[in-house]
């Protein structure tokens, strides 16, 4: 993927031509502090966006006490270097083979297709898997198990991932061409936690964008078991990186926790807390109140505890804002293109995106696209008082990339 020249696109700037600007090149090294180009692809309507990040910032970046150096993140030098060599012959970039789907987590373990369509991360994956003709990767390689009940990685010399989602297909179904998008959760979220929970530094959230659980075969006993291992970030070209509406986000977490507690049986909680927006705001209730004294402790809440008390499950809101934060924040550092996705964009600019995807991807459209069907809108489980309010928090803690790209929510 070549990153050092502007490169036209089929997309419509403000004169009339439809593109996308790469504005930063991995290999040109980072500019000075004070300004520093971060490439943008934006995917709209009509929109061309070319800002430069400034570095030196007074915002406080939730669960980053200090501001990211010039410095790639290291692991063992010697992870990634055993990779299998069939891949790294037929990916665009031999070294580089992986493009991250990176996207905070709001939906459940889908399976069905009627499921898969109602959610960005595993909507993207599925397009491209469909129209492509050809595998994708993920970190979480124990939701995908082979026929021999152990996950597959994408390198056959090494187990540390990321790993096919399809294992049960034949090579043949393997990419020959451009990148394999890889999902990735990264880090800094957890399931109605405290602030020691969910708040991380920049290293930490990194760290977990290259690692995952999967399913090996015990080296004694020869019976699967869980393992938690990660690859190395030198095997990453670029990311997409996925931005859904936050309320619509955070409806969709408590629909995820309601799952888990369905799979668990815990029909008292259940009953509690039904499927509505009276038992989103009872379990949300519930969760502020568990944690009330550890936030209002909490440095990381000085600026806005007062104003986001009462909202229900503003913590989910403090985990989207430090995860976007962060995503910029890793791309950055790993000096790694990024293509902003909006997830209303599928409704809006569906063949746009789609184009805009592949193209990033460096892979051949050969088939038609599954279908898209939006998922619903919960704005109206919070009141105007109470998204002005999110709103002004947002404001506060954002870093400016992550308010350049959210802030049109609160329109």
């Amino acid at each position: 993927m070549n990153t050092t020249e502007s490169k036209a696109a089929d997309g419509v700037s403000p004169g009339g031509q439809r593109q996308y600007m790469l504005l930063h090149s991995p290999k040109a090294g980072i500019p000075s502090k004070s300004k520093l180009p971060f490439l943008i692809l934006f995917i709209g309507v009509g929109i061309v966006v070319s800002r430069s990040w400034s570095v030196i910032s007074a915002r406080m970046i939730p669960g980053c006490s200090t501001l990211p150096k010039n410095e790639h993140i290291t692991y063992n030098e010697s992870i990634g270097r055993q990779e299998d060599a069939h891949i790294r012959k037929h990916t665009a970039n031999a070294s580089r083979p992986l493009i991250w789907l990176m996207s905070f987590p709001a939906s459940a373990k889908f399976v069905l297709r009627v499921d898969i369509e109602n959610s960005g991360t595993s909507y993207t994956s599925y397009l491209v898997r469909t129209v492509t003709g050809k595998d994708t990767a993920t970190n979480y390689g124990r939701e995908h198990i082979g026929k021999d009940g152990t996950s597959e990685p994408v390198f056959k010399e090494k187990s540390g991932g990321p790993f096919w989602t399809t294992p049960m297909k034949d090579d043949s179904y393997r990419p020959k061409q451009g990148y394999i998008i890889t999902k990735t959760h990264c880090g800094g979220r957890c399931d109605l936690c405290g602030p020691d929970g969910y708040i991380e530094n920049h290293h930490i959230f990194s760290r977990r964008c290259v690692e995952g659980y999967h399913i090996e075969n015990d080296a004694i006993t020869g019976e699967p078991r869980e393992m938690l291992d990660h690859y190395s970030p030198d095997l990453v070209a670029g990311a997409v990186h996925l931005i859904r509406d936050p309320f619509d986000n955070v409806i969709s977490r408590f629909h995820l926790t309601l799952n888990r507690l369905g799979r668990k049986n815990d029909s008292d909680k259940l009953a509690r807390y039904p499927r509505s927006k009276e038992g989103f705001r009872a379990l949300c209730m519930d969760w502020g109140n568990s944690f009330y004294h550890e936030e209002k402790a909490s440095k990381f809440y000085d600026d806005v505890f007062d104003d986001v008390k009462d909202i229900p499950c503003h913590a989910d809101f403090f985990m989207y804002i430090q995860w976007h934060n962060l995503a910029f924040t890793t791309t950055w550092n790993l000096r790694i293109p990024s293509l902003i996705l909006h997830y209303e964009n599928y409704t809006s600019n569906f063949n746009q995106t789609k184009t805009m995807l592949l193209e990033f991807l460096e892979q051949d459209e050969k088939h038609e696209p599954p279908p898209f069907e939006t998922g619903k809108s919960y704005r109206d489980y919070y009141t105007e008082g109470e998204i002005q309010k999110v709103s002004t928090m947002f404001s506060k803690l954002a870093l400016d990339e992550t308010w350049a790209h959210t802030k049109h929510y609160f329109d």
